[in-house]
């Protein structure tokens, strides 16, 4: 038997026959009620039980209802509820009691911010209550996207001029009450773009970082007036200001002004010292030793296909070995100017195998050349395989032989020492993918060639027949060297010269290059390149095609600066 109660106070009541069983009163009945915890004005208050009856009498708070309906109204809260169960003579069958929560109110965001961002339409909230169940988020009658976290955010992608759009956050509980909150965006409305930041800071390629924020545009025309005219942001570089109005336009030239402070980077920051270049897998940590100026540091490694990329930030001056096969650290300002890479450390995997024959005949497991055996001999063309290393102690002497050609896909590693390695000959070492590192080494008549990693020269020579001639090789370092010859490098992420001696170096689309106290007899750079220098002499500069050159405190006794260039210099 089925009975409604059809309404009492504002939610309603179904009572259904659970079991279907029917009642003697002569019989051992084991009575099953069941209703809900908590109900709402959208979730009736439903009955179920597996008895059959002819009359239900309901008590809320010690006010009988009868099996009417309700005139009043239920608040919100905890109720206790009884409920007697009759039969035909209104004789009760049994009856039941327990709490009940009556919720009535909607869930109401805590925290609800949206803004149109770069035309996107970016909508926060945070909900509080703990009966939250879902937010949907809807265009008229189209669902768009919905969540059931506390904290979300929803995107939509808007287009500029058309019309006026209407959104609705719809909130709701574990009980259906529904809260609707309503964004109603004018997309026919363009307004200026906002200056968010107080200090805009501006390292050496004159790139700004500041916060703008605009409705439409993520791109902007950014001008400074610094009380002695409008100029460009590159501009800053080469005064002493402290503080300027910036001018700022949108896509549409709406304009906006504001007074800053400025934050401006003067120097190229040093190369860190690394307390280890040659490390084990299990070794523990990594260290390099502190600057109190440059309290920031990023580590980078290489990836396939991206070149050297960062991997960490941090402020400390160490890290945990992350067992990458060669790794740099960079100090980097706060304004984003990364500095001069710090010597390559190097981790190895596998144990050397000595090798005692003068000549090198291949190089198919990881070879150590000790200087107690030099000299060697390379007569024909050898590879160095990929994950493979020849290690080459200080002091040895290596002899190429009738054009003989080294092609590096692993490593080669000309290591430190008290005494000079002498790599001499008619050769070529040719990189193929791979990294070439020589410390104390003097180079006669060997020319580097081909693409790959890493270049690494430190406190080495090439001599007047030597040269450096690449294409693609991701970084190339040259430090506290001379090199009589030429240095031609094309497409490169990053050149980095210090403290060398350079006849004539040649720059075509390198994406940066910091050059810090070197000498350069012919400096050449185009199509696309990006150079900082500092504290050096140039005798002859030429840079053309889209390059952009920073220089401070450098003395260059004759400059030919193309049309398309950008040329700063600071004493």
């Amino acid at each position: 038997m089925f009975k409604l109660v059809s309404k009492i106070v504002l939610f309603s009541m179904l009572i259904i026959l659970f079991f279907g069983c029917q009642y003697d009163a002569d019989s051992d009945v084991n009575f099953e009620i069941e209703i809900p915890s908590k109900i709402s004005p959208n979730i009736p208050l439903t009955i179920k039980t597996n008895i059959n009856y002819e009359d239900v009498e309901i008590i809320i708070d010690g006010e009988s209802l009868g099996g009417k309906p309700g005139e009043g109204a239920l608040s919100n809260g905890l109720h206790k509820i009884n409920i007697k169960f009759l039969d035909g003579k209104n004789r009760i069958i049994t009856e039941f009691a327990t709490n009940i929560t009556f919720d009535s109110t909607p869930p109401k965001p805590s925290y609800f911010n949206y803004e149109l961002s770069a035309g996107n339409l970016n909508l926060e909230y945070n909900v509080d209550e703990e009966d939250f169940s879902t937010v949907c988020l809807y265009y008229n009658d189209t669902k768009l996207a919905s969540s059931n976290s506390f904290q979300d955010n929803f995107s939509i992608k808007l287009t500029k001029d058309s019309g006026i759009k209407n959104y609705v956050l719809q909130f709701k509980d574990d009980v259906e009450n529904t809260y609707n909150h309503t964004i109603e965006i004018n997309t026919d409305v363009d307004k200026p773009p906002v200056i968010n930041s107080y200090v805009v800071s501006v390292n050496l390629f004159s790139e700004i970082d500041m916060n703008i924020s605009d409705d439409w545009n993520d791109n902007f025309l950014v001008f400074i007036d610094d009380g002695n005219g409008v100029k460009y942001p590159s501009d800053l570089l080469l005064s002493q200001t402290t503080d300027a109005t910036m001018i700022v336009f949108d896509s549409n030239k709406n304009k906006t002004e504001k007074f800053i402070a400025l934050n401006i980077d003067n120097q190229i920051p040093t190369s860190p010292e690394v307390t280890t270049r040659l490390i084990s897998e299990d070794l523990d940590y990594i260290s390099w030793r502190y600057d109190p100026i440059y309290r920031n540091y990023v580590v980078e490694s290489y990836v396939e296909k991206f070149g050297w990329k960062k991997v960490f930030e941090l402020k400390n001056t160490f890290i945990e070995n992350p067992n990458y096969d060669i790794i740099f650290v960079r100090k980097v300002t706060k304004n984003g100017t990364y500095g001069l890479p710090s010597d390559p450390v190097i981790t190895l995997s596998e144990a050397f195998v000595p090798y005692a024959s003068g000549t090198i005949n291949r190089v198919d497991k990881n070879l150590f050349l000790s200087q107690v055996n030099t000299p060697f001999v390379i007569s024909s063309d050898i590879l160095i395989p990929k994950a493979k290393t020849l290690l080459v102690e200080s002091g040895n002497e290596i002899r190429l032989y009738n054009g003989a050609t080294v092609v590096v896909e692993g490593i080669m590693f000309l290591m430190p020492g008290i005494y000079k390695t002498h790599i001499f000959g008619e050769g070529e070492i040719v990189l193929n993918g791979g990294t070439v590192i020589a410390y104390d080494t003097d180079f006669e008549n060997i020319k580097f060639t081909g693409k790959g990693k890493l270049l690494f020269i430190k406190n080495s020579t090439l001599d007047k027949s030597s040269s450096i001639d690449t294409k693609s090789t991701e970084r190339i370092c040259l430090y506290d060297s001379s090199i009589s010859d030429y240095v031609k490098i094309t497409n490169s992420s990053g050149v980095y010269i210090d403290n060398t001696y350079l006849k004539e170096i040649s720059l075509n689309n390198v994406a940066e290059s910091l050059f810090k106290n070197s000498t350069i007899d012919l400096f050449n750079s185009s199509i696309n390149s990006r150079t900082i220098m500092e504290t050096s002499k140039i005798k002859l500069m030429n840079i053309e095609t889209f390059s952009y050159l920073n220089s401070i405190n450098c003395k260059i006794d004759k400059l030919n600066a193309g049309e398309y260039s950008v040329f700063i210099q600071r004493e």
